[in-house]
Formats: C-alpha cells, sequence, structure tokens
C-alpha cells in the first residue's frame, strides 16, 4: 500500500480535516483488519460480478448494487502454514462455519439460499467471507485447466480448514515408502468433538460428469503398508469433485459445465480394499435347462445380455439344435437358455491387477484373519498390478457408477455467475450503505492509483489523477461515516 500512503499523505494536509492522512491510514487498515480479517498484500485488484458494464460514474452513483470485494491472490502457498498467504486466506475462511466438508457445503447454500437480512443490519465479516468464499472458488474451478484447478483447489482446501491443515507436494511430508508417492493430496484438520481435532488424510479428484477415479496401484498399496507416524492413520478419505453438466438436446453425451459442483466422499481402509480396489465383476452364469413349453413358440437367437448373445434360445432335449424360426407347440419339451446363477469374473482394470490365481489367493489370506494388519496385507505386493513395469506402474480405477451411490453423496453447490451475482445483489442491499460506499471507494482509489501510475497514457494521465483525488475524497468521507472515533 505504499502507493496509497504517498497518495493521500499528499492530498490530505489540511489542519482542521475530520481525519489526519496518519489517522487516515490507520482507519483504512483497521477497517481491512477488523471488518474483513484481512491483511492486504495488494491493493490493486477489485472485482464485481457485473464488472463487464460498469462505469466509474455509475459506481458514484445511487444505484450502487454489488460491494467490491478483494480479489485474494490464488496462490499454493495456502496449503502450507506459517505465511502470509495462508494468514490472509484462513482468517476470511474462519467464517464458512462447519467441521467437516458436508457441513461446510451446507453453510454455504444455507447463505446462497437463505433471505438476506434487511438494509443496514448485514453481518460485514460473514457476508464478505462468503462472498470471497464463492469468487475464489469460481476462478479456482472455472479460470483453469484441469491440473492446475485440482492443485490449487486441495491448496484452498487447506487454508478453509485452517490449523495444521496442510496441502502434500513432497514424500518426506509424510514419510512416504521409497520408491512410492504419497496418495493424500492434502491432510486436514477436522473437528472430531467440541474442541478436539484429527488428522484425516484426503485424495481429491475433480472431474467432469460420469469420471472415473484412476490411482498408482503400488502408491495406494505402500500407503496401507506404511507405519509411518506422519500418515496420522490407516485409512484414505476419497474427496470426488464433479463438474456436472446438462444433456445435450441433440447428440449423446453432454454439454458444457452447469456451474453446479457435487460432491462425493468415501474411505478406503485395509478391510475394504478389495471391495473398492479392483473389485471383480460379478456376472450372471446361463445354462440350459430342461422346460415343458406352457405356450407356442419360435426359435429365435438370443442377442442380450452379451454373455449369451448370439446363442440359441432353445435345444432339444439331447443338445442339437433347433433352426431359427422353428415353431415349438405348446407342452414340448426342450432345454432352455436361463440364468442359473453368478460368478465374480477378474476383467476390466481388476485383470490388470490380479491374475484369477492371485485374486483367490490374497481374499482367502483375507478371510482367513479377523484383523487385516501390514502382515496380512503385504500379500498384495505379489500380484501383477504392484510389480508392473508400466509407466506409473499399473492404474485401478473406480466408475462413476460407484462413488455416486447415495451413501457417498456429500452435496453440491451452484457457482452459476448468474447465482452469485443474484446473491451478491441480495446481501450487499443488507450492508450499511457507508461500509458498502467505503470499500467501493477504496477499490476506485486503488483503480486510479494503478492507472495513474501503470496504465494510463500522457495525454489521459492528468484526467486519472483528479479521479483518484476524487476517489480520496469519497474514501475519507466515507471512513468518517463508518468508522466512529
Amino acid at each position: 500500500m505504499s502507493n496509497l500512503r504517498e497518495l493521500l499523505k499528499e492530498e490530505y494536509k489540511k489542519k482542521d480535516s475530520i481525519v489526519t492522512p496518519k489517522a487516515l491510514m490507520t482507519i483504512v487498515e483497521e477497517v481491512m483488519d477488523n471488518l474483513m480479517h484481512l491483511k492486504a498484500t495488494s491493493a490493486a485488484a477489485y472485482q464485481v460480478f457485473n464488472e463487464e458494464a460498469e462505469t466509474q460514474g455509475e459506481r458514484d452513483s445511487d444505484d450502487v448494487t454489488v460491494i467490491r470485494r478483494p480479489v485474494i491472490k490464488i496462490t499454493e502457498l495456502w496449503g502450507k502454514t506459517e505465511n502470509g498467504d495462508r494468514e490472509i486466506m484462513e482468517s476470511l475462511m474462519r467464517n464458512i462455519t462447519g467441521p467437516t466438508i458436508e457441513a461446510k457445503i451446507e453453510s454455504v447454500n444455507k447463505f446462497l439460499e437463505a433471505q438476506a437480512p434487511p438494509p443496514g443490519e448485514g453481518d460485514i465479516s460473514r457476508i464478505m467471507s462468503y462472498l470471497i468464499f464463492l469468487d475464489t472458488f469460481a476462478s479456482i474451478i472455472n479460470d483453469y485447466g484441469a491440473s492446475v484447478s485440482g492443485f490449487l483447489f486441495e491448496a484452498f482446501l487447506a487454508a478453509l480448514f485452517g490449523g495444521t491443515s496442510i496441502q502434500v507436494d513432497d514424500p518426506e511430508q509424510v514419510g512416504a515408502r521409497p520408491g512410492s508417492l504419497p496418495i493424500e493430496d492434502v491432510q486436514l484438520a477436522i473437528q472430531s468433538g467440541e474442541e478436539a481435532t484429527e488428522i484425516v488424510p484426503y485424495s481429491l479428484k475433480v472431474l467432469r460428469k460420469n469420471g472415473v477415479v484412476h490411482g498408482s496401484f503400488k502408491n495406494i498399496v505402500d500407503y496401507f503398508l506404511d507405519p509411518s507416524e506422519e500418515r496420522k492413520t490407516d485409512s484414505i478419505v476419497y474427496l470426488i469433485v464433479i463438474k456436472d453438466a446438462d444433456k445435450k438436446e441433440k447428440g449423446s453425451g453432454f454439454g458444457s459445465w452447469n456451474g453446479k459442483l457435487k460432491f462425493y466422499e468415501f474411505v478406503i481402509t485395509r478391510e475394504n480394499f478389495l471391495e473398492l480396489i479392483g473389485a471383480p465383476k460379478t456376472v450372471p452364469v446361463y445354462d440350459y435347462q430342461p422346460q415343458t413349453l406352457k405356450q407356442q413358440l419360435t426359435q429365435r437367437i438370443l442377442n442380450q445380455p452379451a454373455a449369451i448373445k448370439g446363442m440359441p434360445h432353445f435345444k432339444t432335449m439331447d443338445g442339437t439344435d433347433i433352426e431359427v424360426g422353428t415353431s415349438l407347440p405348446k407342452g414340448t419339451e426342450v432345454l432352455r437358455l436361463v440364468q442359473v446363477g453368478t460368478e465374480d469374473v477378474i476383467k476390466g482394470s481388476a485383470a490388470k491387477l490380479y491374475s484369477p490365481e492371485q485374486y483367490k489367493t490374497v481374499t482367502g489370506k483375507f478371510a482367513d484373519v479377523p484383523d487385516i494388519d501390514r502382515q496380512v496385507f503385504a500379500a498384495l505386493k505379489d500380484t501383477k498390478g504392484y510389480g508392473s513395469k508400466a509407466a506409473g506402474g499399473a492404474q485401478w480405477s473406480i466408475g462413476h457408477g460407484v462413488y455416486t451411490a447415495n451413501e457417498y453423496y456429500k452435496g453440491e453447490i451452484d457457482l452459476d455467475p448468474v447465482v452469485l451475482k443474484a446473491r451478491a445483489e441480495d446481501y450487499t442491499q443488507s450492508l450499511n450503505a457507508s461500509i458498502v460506499a467505503l470499500f467501493n471507494a477504496l477499490g476506485d482509489l486503488s483503480d486510479n492509483i494503478n492507472k495513474y501510475f501503470i496504465g494510463a497514457k500522457d495525454q489521459n494521465r492528468k484526467a486519472v489523477g483528479q479521479l483518484a483525488k476524487q476517489n480520496a475524497e469519497s474514501l475519507k468521507r466515507e471512513v468518517n461515516i463508518a468508522v466512529k472515533t
């Protein structure tokens, strides 16, 4: 804020002013600290949802509908403790209530759905926190590619939960086994009681609708074999964030993101590992069984399901094929193809991890003990998935049909710009008018100072400077109104 400080010192030297230059800067800093819990590192960037149409004149009118909010510097430093960027974001996110991810989603939705307080009765700290949360989250999800978006989301989540929560980007942080990479992306300090917290490891996946969750088989096996204290727990939570999309009106597939994020969360342990990672497919088993026809039928070739596609529906009692189109009278004794049971088959992604014999061996060892400890779990090191020489190792996968089960659903958040703009307008009207004017005046002043020193052409510099002076006058006036001595 050095440029702002120097400009204000030059413009406010009047002895009879209500607020002296030094006092004005102190008050502005107190407003930023106390009302927003924000120690600003830059006064350069502010935004509103309707910024594409808003002009300086409109912001100076009585028709201002949205309070200007600081654009927080999005940074990976949020994922690390004890640094200025983390402290700023953590102080803002402290107002997003709820001890768990599901509770925080519910809290955000209550803010979006609730009726805004009457004019002048809104809580500036709470309102700014929720609006900045939504601004920042929408930017992370919408403005970056998939890999960068996922990485920034990890840091954002660490700041949201605060305390000792960290983003994991180095194997040494969690004592990962040599030759293995950490599968946890963050360790979150989750409140487990009124005062107690527990460190919970999370792996985060931001996917398109119907996306598949992938991971390294070797790394996840090593995770459950690793006795390191830094790992904190013998389970791993997978948080799946789906960028929802509506079906296209014509053709197949889905359209672009509709602004909704759906959250799913499931836990993998040594006990349920084989149910989720490389579980066999249960398929129907068919066979020909004797039957007396109760009505006249015609021989045909079956097309569905795939297991019996192309097979004849009927055979004679001695197993001879019956020509397609043959009419079979009521009372005819035949062999009819029917489902006689099911069986587990190692296929698809599971076939990359285990051979049928290996899977049988592992399940047998797991079933023979009451507790699947590390020694028992080590049987998975003898599978082909663990020893795969493929680049990155063999990959396990979990399809959307598994993780979208009702038991794993944690809620959704609508980040549609139209929705967010409407709620920002509603909540702005609930704030004290002088508070809104103060933040908007500070934003305008910041804009024009930067234009004066950086962006303005020589012929426009004087006009921009005059606007900055007017902004400073407005800021002084609004501070005197909003901040009482």
